[in-house]
C-alpha cells in the first residue's frame, strides 16, 4: 500500500488517543465526539474511502 504524503487519518487517530484519559469511563461528551469523528475518518481511509465522505 502506497503511503499518502503528510498525516493520514491513522496517525491523527492515534494522536487523538493519546490526548485522551486512559479510562474511556472518563472520557467527555466532546471527547468521545472527536474520537469517533477521527476513528470513522481513519476506517474510510483504510476502506479506500474519501475520509471526509459522510
Amino acid at each position: 500500500m502506497r503511503r499518502r504524503r503528510g498525516t493520514s487519518e491513522t496517525d491523527k487517530l492515534q494522536e487523538t488517543v493519546s490526548r485522551l484519559p486512559k479510562r474511556v469511563a472518563d472520557w467527555t461528551p466532546e471527547e468521545r465526539q472527536q474520537y469517533t469523528t477521527q476513528s470513522d475518518r481513519a476506517m474510510r481511509e483504510r476502506a479506500g474511502v474519501d475520509p471526509n465522505a459522510s
